[in-house]
């Protein structure tokens, strides 16, 4: 590892492109001690996996090993940039702990190599004896949101179930719900770039990596625009920023509630802007009334007098000025108020009457791609009727579209034996879901579980049987279109290398399985075929697109008068759809689920954030980004200095941790960065299958047992309205660990 130092490996990496390690796993210096690899230098553009950004890459091999690889600057979504996750993700093609060939599970973490054809045709004749046993309402699938979403879904409507899951009800749910009801769409964009104010509610682009986001928000800030972070914890995006507000966390919708009145209440929004182009203004004015600055500072703990000025310069900016949409953070699954919250700030994004305006929000123009032949390649009938989990049932969780799904209800209803057999794709649900315990008893509770993992990942490690999917270095994609960008693009993953082992492309795996299952008619194609139907209406061939990884349609959007999807074709205030179905239709306060004791020194609200070299916990068993970690200390757990001294804790000291779930015992970091009514935990630790052994440091931590995950803490929640898992409504007992 001290090679790594040395050279300030991926600590920089995200300027620019960085040789890689092309002959060794875990060593710079034994690498550069052989000879200089010879052989052909070849440049391959694809798409990076690492995390969900799918950032577009060029990959340089020498002699058929990975060399190096740099990001391709006419993407939208890293424009030439690439992050350490990206570089340091490079390097699993070579991990040692990868599987190599299909598995079957033959007892409690032990697993025997099998051939594909044995693993499908045990498989196929299991799911059709569960299938025809249980009902095909049985079967579910569940998976990380990828391009890939077109075959799975597919697969399943094959299969007759409707069970298809994301991770979104832990990530994002509300988010996207809640800009859907209120604009019509779920991810409106932002051009930061000529913005004159960016406000982040919670949102921290320089931790959770989005490298076209943090580029943009950058040259809008060197421009003179103003940024302010929203944050109870002083984030990377807070280090970047103009100013720093320090709220009490789950209190964001106050807030936004009192920014509302302030500007109503002294006409300081676009007047002309609401009145064209919204509905519901007079009823949402009204209920704002009572939201005073001086009630949003007792609840949010942000002074009176920062609340109005906020509000001020924001309407002095607007339409030029900016509310990040959000993902993960207030705006996503943390709260149970966090649905409105969203809506709260898409309403004062109306007030700011900025969509569609230079400087403001826009909707993304997006390419529409063609389709296969439908009587050469049949689709296979929609399956009728709600998921498992009350997804879709117009009775218990409307808004929550199918497809989506509440992926914390799989353990739940796999106890209560609705679902017996599943699939899970590019996710760990063991790890990131929370309540482990509950999780690991319902997966175990499944009489067939597949898992297409590259590694024995904890979920991995339950599973019945694994094909392993090629590693994204060593295989195709369905087509891709990049999002968040001014013009329309699509780009494309394509194998950089040949694979290493007994690996194959998620379709392959599928077609091969839709053979032992009476269901091939469905996959008679292939995925080029597949590719070249999606590329047709836009004029792109596919030699072409694999040529330049990424091809930009042009169609650049433009300002003018905005257009909204809603049932109104306005921007709502009041939404249409929430009172159709006698939910709060105006964005109303919602106290949080929970809040720690304030007169008991060891309560504190758990919150959770990422770190830019890490994503989820997938990484954690990869060197040189662990690297990082141990270098910067990083797995400490945040704590205010005022709550440190009144429970005896001296920095570095270890704490212990405590639920009515989970423990566990960690070291604190002491920080004035952190509101003192709660602790922070980075989010990609606490792997605990001990097949992942390549990620440790000297004295043996790392890896496995290195760290804690928000996870353990957690109970399974499910949100009134949409489900999802409330992941920051968690109180914790904090005291010093003194043995």
């Amino acid at each position: 590892m001290h090679g790594i130092t040395r050279r300030k490996f991926l600590i920089g990496s995200a300027a620019g492109s960085a040789s890689l390690l092309a002959a060794s796993y875990v060593n710079f210096d034994a690498w550069a001690s052989r000879e200089k690899i010879q052989g052909e230098v070849k440049v391959t553009p694809t798409l990076c996996d690492a995390c969900g950004n799918w950032c577009a890459i060029k990959v340089h091999t020498r002699g058929g090993r990975i060399w190096k690889a740099e990001g391709i600057p006419l993407a939208g979504n890293n424009r030439g940039r690439m992050c350490a996750k990206g570089h340091g993700f490079l390097h699993e093609v070579y991990n040692p702990d990868r599987i190599k060939s299909p598995l079957k599970r033959v007892g409690p973490n032990k697993f025997e190599p099998i051939s594909w054809e044995q693993a499908y045709k045990e498989i196929g004749t299991k799911v059709r004896a569960i299938s025809e046993k249980y009902g095909p309402g049985s079967l579910f699938w569940v998976s990380h949101p990828q391009a890939n979403v077109q075959l799975t879904q597919r697969f399943m409507q094959a299969l007759k179930s409707p069970n298809v899951f994301s991770h979104g009800s832990t990530c994002f749910m509300p988010r996207n719900i809640g800009w859907w009801l209120t604009v019509g769409q779920a991810k409106p964009s932002m051009d930061f770039e000529n913005s004159r104010m960016i406000v982040l509610v919670g949102r921290n682009p320089a931790g959770g990596m989005n490298l076209g986001h943090l580029r943009s928000m950058t040259k809008g800030r060197d421009r003179g625009a103003k940024v302010v972070v929203i944050d109870p914890r002083y984030s990377e995006a807070a280090s970047m920023a103009n100013q720093w507000i320090r709220i009490r966390p789950g209190t964001d919708l106050a807030l936004m509630l009192a920014l509302a009145n302030v500007m109503i209440s002294e006409g300081i929004y676009q007047k002309e802007f609401v009145e064209e182009f919204t509905e519901g203004f007079d009823e949402f004015a009204e209920e704002v009334k009572k939201y005073t600055p001086e009630w949003a500072a007792e609840k949010t703990d942000v002074s009176k007098q920062t609340i109005v000025t906020l509000a001020h310069e924001l309407a002095a900016a607007a339409p030029r000025a900016i509310i990040h949409r959000g993902y993960h953070g207030a705006m996503g699954t943390q709260y149970k108020n966090s649905l409105q919250l969203v809506r709260a700030v898409g309403c004062v994004t109306g007030l700011l009457g900025n969509f569609n305006q230079r400087g403001g929000m826009f909707f993304s123009p997006k390419p529409k791609l063609g389709a296969l032949d439908k009587d050469a390649h049949p689709n296979p009938p929609r399956v009728p009727g709600p998921m498992a989990d009350g997804t879709g049932d117009m009775e218990r969780y409307p808004l929550v579209p199918r497809g989506q799904g509440m992926t914390q209800a799989i353990p739940e209803l796999a106890i209560e034996g609705k679902l017996k057999a599943g699939f899970v794709y590019h996710t760990n649900p063991l790890r990131t879901v929370p309540n482990p315990a509950r999780v690991i008893e319902g997966y175990k509770k499944l009489e067939l579980l597949v898992g297409f993992d590259y590694v024995l990942s904890e979920t991995a490690s339950v599973c019945h049987y694994i094909l392993p999917e090629s590693f994204y270095l060593e295989r195709d994609d369905v087509i891709y279109t990049n999002q968040s960008v001014k013009t329309k693009q699509v780009s494309i993953r394509q194998p950089t290398i040949k694979p290493m082992y007994d690996t194959k492309p998620l379709l392959e795996i599928l077609s091969g399985m839709a053979e032992h299952l009476g269901i091939g008619q469905y996959f008679n194609f292939t995925l080029d075929e597949m590719n070249r139907a999606s590329l047709k209406p836009v004029g792109v061939t596919l030699e072409q697109l694999r040529k330049e990884g990424v091809v930009d349609l042009g169609h650049e959007w433009k300002p003018g008068p905005p257009r909204f999807n809603t049932p109104s074709g306005k921007l709502e205030f009041v939404s249409s759809i929430l009172r159709d179905y006698d939910l709060p239709a105006v964005p109303t306060w919602e106290e949080p689920l929970v809040s720690p004791d304030p007169k008991d020194p060891h309560s504190f609200r758990m919150i959770h954030g990422k770190q830019a070299y890490h994503t989820h916990t997938r990484t954690c068993n990869q060197p040189y980004l662990m690297a990082i970690t141990t270098i910067n200390d990083a797995a400490r757990v945040w704590i205010h200095p005022d709550r440190a001294k009144a429970l005896g804790l001296k920095d570095g000291e270890c704490m212990t941790i405590s639920s009515s779930v989970g423990s566990g015992r960690a070291r604190c970091r002491i920080s004035e960065g952190i509101h003192p009514d709660c602790i922070f935990v980075p989010s990609a630790y606490g792997v605990f299958s001990r097949h992942l052994t390549h990620a440790k440091k000297d004295g043996g931590q790392g890896g496995f047992g290195f760290g804690i995950s928000y996870n353990d803490f957690l109970p399974t929640y499910f949100s009134p309205v949409l489900g999802h898992a409330m992941v920051n409504e968690i109180v914790v007992k904090v005291e010093k660990t003194y043995a």
